[in-house]
């Protein structure tokens, strides 16, 4: 997210009495499905004591895991698209919706949200 973006929208908001509202997403990196093939060691609580050098091949995302900011993004900027949003071309991370005099801009930073409605 470039920060003269989030200044510019602030800026309208403050100017001209949109309100704010800010959102954090609660496990958003859990709800992913992974594009990429992606193994790690097994739990120490589920270890199977049979085959102790076994890995664990991940279907999910995992907090930590460096997939995961992105698979969030993709995913959540994929269903903004169902809903009319589009895609700043300045920046990836606003998202404009128009439908008739309303206004709807959303910031999306990792799992943070800023959006301002008119």
């Amino acid at each position: 997210m470039k920060p003269a973006i989030v200044r510019t929208v602030l800026s309208l908001a403050l100017t001209r009495g949109w309100p704010v509202h800010q959102l954090d997403v609660m496990n958003a990196f859990l709800h992913n499905v992974l594009t990429e093939t992606v193994y790690c060691s097994q739990p120490a609580w589920f270890v199977d004591s049979s085959r102790p050098d076994m890995v664990c091949r991940l279907n999910k995302s995992l907090y930590g895991l460096k997939q995961a900011p992105r698979a969030w993004n993709h995913l959540f900027a994929a269903f903004l698209l169902t809903l009319g949003f589009v895609e700043a071309k300045s920046d990836t991370s606003l998202f404009i919706y128009h439908h008739g005099a309303e206004t709807a801009y959303l910031l999306l930073y990792v799992d943070d949200i800023v959006l301002n409605l008119q």
